[in-house]
Protein backbone atom coordinates (compact mmCIF):
# COMPACT_ATOMS: atom_id res chain seq x y z
CA UNK A 1 0.00 0.00 0.00
CA UNK A 2 1.62 3.54 -1.26
CA UNK A 3 1.79 6.56 1.64
CA UNK A 4 -1.36 8.20 -0.51
CA UNK A 5 -3.30 5.22 -0.32
CA UNK A 6 -2.82 5.89 3.64
CA UNK A 7 -5.78 8.49 5.46
CA UNK A 8 -4.99 11.58 6.85
CA UNK A 9 -4.83 11.67 10.47
CA UNK A 10 -6.13 14.64 12.02
CA UNK A 11 -6.05 16.28 15.75
CA UNK A 12 -8.66 14.82 17.27
CA UNK A 13 -7.26 11.19 15.65
CA UNK A 14 -3.94 11.88 16.82
CA UNK A 15 -5.02 13.27 20.10
CA UNK A 16 -6.65 9.42 20.63
CA UNK A 17 -3.65 7.28 19.80
CA UNK A 18 -1.11 9.70 22.14
CA UNK A 19 -3.32 9.67 24.65
CA UNK A 20 -4.09 6.54 25.50
CA UNK A 21 -0.66 4.97 25.95
CA UNK A 22 0.17 8.32 27.49
CA UNK A 23 -3.20 7.78 30.31
CA UNK A 24 -2.11 4.35 30.82
CA UNK A 25 1.92 4.87 31.57
CA UNK A 26 1.36 7.85 33.77
CA UNK A 27 -0.72 5.10 35.93
CA UNK A 28 1.47 2.25 35.69
CA UNK A 29 4.02 4.75 37.14
CA UNK A 30 2.07 6.92 39.55
CA UNK A 31 0.41 4.31 40.90
CA UNK A 32 1.28 1.01 39.34
CA UNK A 33 4.92 1.05 40.10
CA UNK A 34 4.39 2.23 44.31
CA UNK A 35 1.68 -0.65 44.76
CA UNK A 36 3.83 -2.93 43.20
CA UNK A 37 7.05 -2.06 45.94
CA UNK A 38 3.99 -1.43 48.57
CA UNK A 39 3.71 -5.72 48.48
CA UNK A 40 6.91 -6.13 48.06
CA UNK A 41 7.83 -6.21 44.48
CA UNK A 42 11.71 -4.87 43.70
CA UNK A 43 12.28 -1.85 41.78
CA UNK A 44 13.87 -4.04 38.79
CA UNK A 45 10.58 -5.93 37.73
CA UNK A 46 8.18 -3.06 38.70
CA UNK A 47 9.90 -0.72 36.76
CA UNK A 48 10.60 -2.34 33.80
CA UNK A 49 6.89 -3.73 33.57
CA UNK A 50 5.42 -0.65 33.72
CA UNK A 51 7.52 1.30 31.34
CA UNK A 52 8.80 -1.20 28.82
CA UNK A 53 6.37 -3.43 29.46
CA UNK A 54 4.11 -0.91 28.15
CA UNK A 55 6.15 0.09 25.13
CA UNK A 56 6.57 -3.48 23.97
CA UNK A 57 2.80 -3.64 23.53
CA UNK A 58 2.86 -0.34 21.63
CA UNK A 59 5.15 -2.36 19.15
CA UNK A 60 2.55 -5.15 18.66
CA UNK A 61 -0.12 -2.58 18.75
CA UNK A 62 1.57 -1.01 15.17
CA UNK A 63 1.63 -4.33 13.55
CA UNK A 64 -1.69 -4.79 14.49
CA UNK A 65 -3.09 -1.42 13.28
CA UNK A 66 -0.69 -2.29 10.02
CA UNK A 67 -2.94 -5.24 9.10
CA UNK A 68 -6.15 -3.58 10.09
CA UNK A 69 -5.08 -0.52 7.57
CA UNK A 70 -5.90 -3.08 5.43
CA UNK A 71 -1.60 -3.99 4.57
CA UNK A 72 -0.38 -7.20 2.44
CA UNK A 73 1.32 -9.26 5.04
CA UNK A 74 5.02 -9.36 3.41
CA UNK A 75 8.22 -7.66 4.79
CA UNK A 76 8.35 -5.51 1.20
CA UNK A 77 5.61 -3.80 2.51
CA UNK A 78 5.65 -3.66 5.95
CA UNK A 79 9.39 -2.32 5.41
CA UNK A 80 8.15 0.39 3.00
CA UNK A 81 5.00 1.21 5.64
CA UNK A 82 7.20 1.53 8.54
CA UNK A 83 10.00 3.38 6.35
CA UNK A 84 12.36 0.97 7.09
CA UNK A 85 14.55 1.38 4.79
CA UNK A 86 18.53 0.53 5.06
CA UNK A 87 20.38 3.80 6.13
CA UNK A 88 23.07 5.21 3.89
CA UNK A 89 26.10 6.96 5.39
CA UNK A 90 24.98 10.53 5.39
CA UNK A 91 22.15 9.18 7.26
CA UNK A 92 24.34 7.44 9.86
CA UNK A 93 26.00 10.51 10.08
CA UNK A 94 23.39 13.04 10.53
CA UNK A 95 21.55 10.74 13.36
CA UNK A 96 24.78 10.60 14.90
CA UNK A 97 24.95 14.48 14.57
CA UNK A 98 21.69 15.24 15.27
CA UNK A 99 22.09 13.14 19.30
CA UNK A 100 25.36 14.99 19.91
CA UNK A 101 23.14 18.12 19.38
CA UNK A 102 20.24 16.69 21.44
CA UNK A 103 22.76 16.05 24.40
CA UNK A 104 24.19 19.43 24.62
CA UNK A 105 20.88 20.86 24.49
CA UNK A 106 19.50 18.55 26.71
CA UNK A 107 22.84 19.69 29.02
CA UNK A 108 22.51 22.98 28.69
CA UNK A 109 18.41 23.00 29.85
CA UNK A 110 19.07 19.94 32.73
CA UNK A 111 18.96 22.90 35.78
CA UNK A 112 15.21 23.19 34.30
CA UNK A 113 14.42 19.51 34.75
CA UNK A 114 15.87 19.67 38.84
CA UNK A 115 13.63 23.18 39.25
CA UNK A 116 10.52 21.87 38.58
CA UNK A 117 10.68 18.77 40.33
CA UNK A 118 11.09 20.86 43.13
CA UNK A 119 7.13 21.94 42.49
CA UNK A 120 4.93 20.01 43.94
CA UNK A 121 2.80 19.64 40.58
CA UNK A 122 5.56 18.08 38.59
CA UNK A 123 7.37 16.59 41.31
CA UNK A 124 8.46 12.74 40.55
CA UNK A 125 7.47 9.37 42.61
CA UNK A 126 10.15 9.22 45.55
CA UNK A 127 10.07 5.61 43.89
CA UNK A 128 11.79 6.11 40.86
CA UNK A 129 15.52 4.79 39.99
CA UNK A 130 17.83 7.21 40.16
CA UNK A 131 18.87 7.73 36.58
CA UNK A 132 15.64 9.02 36.18
CA UNK A 133 14.62 11.04 39.03
CA UNK A 134 16.61 14.57 39.12
CA UNK A 135 16.43 14.74 43.09
CA UNK A 136 18.72 11.63 43.43
CA UNK A 137 22.54 11.52 42.54
CA UNK A 138 23.96 9.40 40.25
CA UNK A 139 26.94 7.77 41.79
CA UNK A 140 29.82 6.51 39.54
CA UNK A 141 30.66 3.67 39.09
CA UNK A 142 27.36 2.27 39.32
CA UNK A 143 27.31 -1.11 42.16
CA UNK A 144 23.26 -1.34 41.94
CA UNK A 145 20.95 -0.86 39.34
CA UNK A 146 17.47 0.04 40.37
CA UNK A 147 18.13 -0.96 44.00
CA UNK A 148 19.72 -4.29 42.85
CA UNK A 149 23.52 -5.01 43.17
CA UNK A 150 25.09 -5.36 40.01
CA UNK A 151 28.41 -7.28 40.84
CA UNK A 152 28.08 -10.57 39.32
CA UNK A 153 24.48 -10.34 38.11
CA UNK A 154 24.95 -10.72 34.31
CA UNK A 155 21.14 -11.06 34.00
CA UNK A 156 20.87 -7.45 34.55
CA UNK A 157 22.71 -6.90 31.05
CA UNK A 158 20.06 -8.85 29.49
CA UNK A 159 17.01 -7.42 30.98
CA UNK A 160 18.25 -3.89 29.77
CA UNK A 161 18.78 -5.44 26.72
CA UNK A 162 15.33 -6.33 26.51
CA UNK A 163 14.14 -2.45 27.70
CA UNK A 164 16.22 -0.69 25.33
CA UNK A 165 14.35 -3.29 22.51
CA UNK A 166 10.81 -2.83 24.16
CA UNK A 167 12.23 0.91 24.14
CA UNK A 168 13.15 1.92 20.32
CA UNK A 169 10.83 -0.72 18.70
CA UNK A 170 7.83 -0.27 20.53
CA UNK A 171 8.18 3.76 20.28
CA UNK A 172 9.59 4.35 16.98
CA UNK A 173 7.31 1.87 14.87
CA UNK A 174 3.97 3.22 16.51
CA UNK A 175 5.16 7.29 16.79
CA UNK A 176 6.99 7.78 13.99
CA UNK A 177 6.49 3.98 11.59
CA UNK A 178 2.61 4.31 11.73
CA UNK A 179 1.30 7.99 12.80
CA UNK A 180 3.91 10.03 11.75
CA UNK A 181 3.12 9.17 7.89
CA UNK A 182 -0.54 9.61 8.48
CA UNK A 183 -0.25 12.79 10.34
CA UNK A 184 2.04 14.48 7.38
CA UNK A 185 -1.02 13.61 5.18
CA UNK A 186 -3.15 16.05 7.55
CA UNK A 187 -0.45 19.03 8.38
CA UNK A 188 1.75 18.61 5.81
CA UNK A 189 5.40 19.81 6.35
CA UNK A 190 4.30 20.76 9.84
CA UNK A 191 3.58 17.33 10.65
CA UNK A 192 6.39 17.03 12.92
CA UNK A 193 5.43 19.70 14.87
CA UNK A 194 2.15 18.20 15.47
CA UNK A 195 3.60 15.05 16.55
CA UNK A 196 6.30 16.63 18.31
CA UNK A 197 3.75 18.44 20.77
CA UNK A 198 1.84 15.44 21.11
CA UNK A 199 4.55 13.36 22.26
CA UNK A 200 6.09 15.89 24.44
CA UNK A 201 2.93 16.83 26.40
CA UNK A 202 1.05 13.66 26.19
CA UNK A 203 3.56 10.46 26.27
CA UNK A 204 6.24 12.50 28.30
CA UNK A 205 3.66 13.56 31.20
CA UNK A 206 5.46 10.83 33.19
CA UNK A 207 8.69 12.63 32.94
CA UNK A 208 7.10 16.03 33.50
CA UNK A 209 9.74 17.36 35.71
CA UNK A 210 11.84 17.20 32.33
CA UNK A 211 9.04 18.80 29.70
CA UNK A 212 11.77 21.69 29.13
CA UNK A 213 14.97 19.73 29.11
CA UNK A 214 12.86 17.04 27.05
CA UNK A 215 12.16 19.42 23.89
CA UNK A 216 15.16 19.17 21.90
CA UNK A 217 14.27 15.56 21.65
CA UNK A 218 10.29 15.48 21.11
CA UNK A 219 11.24 17.74 18.55
CA UNK A 220 13.88 17.19 16.74
CA UNK A 221 13.40 12.86 16.19
CA UNK A 222 9.76 13.85 14.45
CA UNK A 223 12.03 16.51 12.41
CA UNK A 224 14.59 13.98 11.29
CA UNK A 225 12.01 11.23 10.42
CA UNK A 226 9.69 13.28 8.53
CA UNK A 227 12.54 15.11 6.80
CA UNK A 228 14.51 11.84 5.42
CA UNK A 229 11.54 9.83 5.70
CA UNK A 230 13.37 7.23 8.05
CA UNK A 231 12.18 5.18 11.18
CA UNK A 232 15.66 3.66 11.50
CA UNK A 233 16.79 7.37 11.74
CA UNK A 234 14.85 8.23 14.51
CA UNK A 235 15.97 4.67 16.42
CA UNK A 236 18.98 5.50 15.52
CA UNK A 237 18.83 8.97 17.38
CA UNK A 238 16.31 7.66 20.30
CA UNK A 239 18.79 4.51 20.92
CA UNK A 240 22.10 5.48 21.27
CA UNK A 241 20.79 7.58 24.40
CA UNK A 242 19.28 5.46 25.87
CA UNK A 243 21.75 2.77 25.15
CA UNK A 244 24.66 4.20 26.96
CA UNK A 245 23.79 2.83 30.17
CA UNK A 246 25.35 -0.37 29.29
CA UNK A 247 28.57 2.06 29.37
CA UNK A 248 27.96 2.40 33.18
CA UNK A 249 25.98 -1.35 33.68
CA UNK A 250 28.89 -3.47 32.28
CA UNK A 251 31.83 -2.18 34.64
CA UNK A 252 29.25 -3.03 37.70
CA UNK A 253 29.01 -5.78 36.36
CA UNK A 254 32.56 -6.73 36.49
Amino acid sequence: MSEKALKPMYLGESLLYFAIPSVILYFNIYYGVPYLDSIGVPLIISFPLALYGLLGLLFFASLIAYKVEGNPLTLKDLVKRFRLQALNRKMWLISIGTFILITVFEEVLKSNGKTLASIPLFAPPEILPEFIDPNKALVLPFTEFMGTPLEGNWWILLLWLVCLSCNIFGEEFWWRGLILPRQELAFGKWAWVIHGALWLLFFHAFLKWNYIVLIPTCFLIPFMAQRYKSTWMAAVIHGIGNGLLFAFIIPGIF
